[in-house]
């Protein structure tokens, strides 16, 4: 039986035929897994420069030349990523600075802002973006437009800027206030007006020292009908023409019995001069200053000169 055995190893193919010493099966398996990518694969490409294959850039074998012009098209793929990439980035970071979420009030040339007044002028602003919420964007803010709208509430207000604020999201919002020149008392609460006739009752600086003296004799309940919004324009106007005019106000006096009328006594001037509130303020301190003048001139002594009527004048 041993000997049958032997002869028909002995008939049997070499490559069929136990080899002592051989690899153990689990080398076999290590070798199997190692070139397992050659099994029922066809390889492409050539790793000779001298060679050239058909798909050469997408081969699994590669030139050289094939493999440094494929580094050199993943480069430019990277870089056109990162491209994209820092510049969304960028555009949202310039949205998102932009953009108006916070707003911090203060009025320029005021050091502390009382707070009912902050919180007075933050709500103007949320009703003004919440009408307009595309212009948080500072870059589409219509600042005409919202200075229009916080000077319609709150007349005190000359004019408005919109700053970038110390944090992202946020902005200061920072408003130039009118300067008063006169002022009128009335019930106890002060009403001030400005150079352009501007009548507000909300005042950041210092009170002015010219007070308009009511003689009137008009009682208290009817002096809203005096202490019009036009009449009080009229007189900052008249106030701030005669300072062109190198002229300084020194005294404004509404006289008895009238609505429509003032009284203008200039500083170191003897007479008053009558103005009517119906007529041109430029064309009434115009002939204030020649009438002035001509006194002045004449080395004549009046109590009182009349400007109201266009082309005359009547002094006494």
């Amino acid at each position: 039986m041993f000997g049958r055995t032997q002869k028909v190893d002995q008939d049997r193919p070499g490559r069929r035929r136990s080899v002592s010493g051989g690899p153990t099966p689990r080398q076999t398996s290590d070798m199997t897994d190692r070139y397992a990518f050659r099994r029922n694969r066809t390889l492409t490409g050539s790793s000779s420069g001298k060679i050239t294959s058909s798909a050469e850039l997408s081969a699994e074998l590669r030139s050289p030349r094939a493999h440094a012009h494929h580094l050199t098209t993943l480069r430019r793929k990277l870089s056109l990523y990162f491209l994209i990439v820092a510049s969304t980035s960028f555009v949202l970071y310039l949205l998102v600075s932009q953009l108006v979420a916070s707003a911090t009030v203060r009025v320029a040339g005021v050091d502390l802002l009382p707070v009912d007044d902050t919180v007075t002028y933050a709500r103007s602003l949320d009703e003004y973006y919440g009408a307009r919420p595309i212009e948080r964007l500072r870059f589409l803010l219509n600042e005409p437009e919202l200075t229009s709208h916080l000077q319609a509430a709150h007349p005190e207000v000359k004019a408005v800027r919109v700053e970038p604020g110390s944090e992202l999201g946020n902005a200061s919002v920072v408003i130039t206030a009118r300067h008063a020149i006169a002022r009128w008392s009335i019930d106890g609460r002060n009403r001030y007006v400005d150079a352009e006739g501007v009548v507000f009752t909300r005042n950041y600086f210092e009170r002015p020292g010219l007070q308009i003296v009511d003689n009137s004799g008009i009682q208290a309940t009817a002096v809203q009908a005096v202490a019009s919004n036009r009449f009080l324009g009229f007189v900052g106007r008249v106030i701030s023409s005669s300072q062109r005019q190198g002229l300084e106000v020194a005294k404004v006096t509404i006289p008895t019995l009238t609505t429509r009328q003032v009284a203008i006594n200039l500083k170191g001037r003897q007479p008053a001069y009558k103005f009517s509130i119906d007529r041109s303020v430029g064309q009434q301190v115009e002939d204030m200053a020649r009438i002035d003048r001509f006194l002045r001139q004449k080395n004549i002594t009046a109590s009182y000169v009349d400007v109201r009527i266009e082309g005359k004048a009547f002094y006494r």
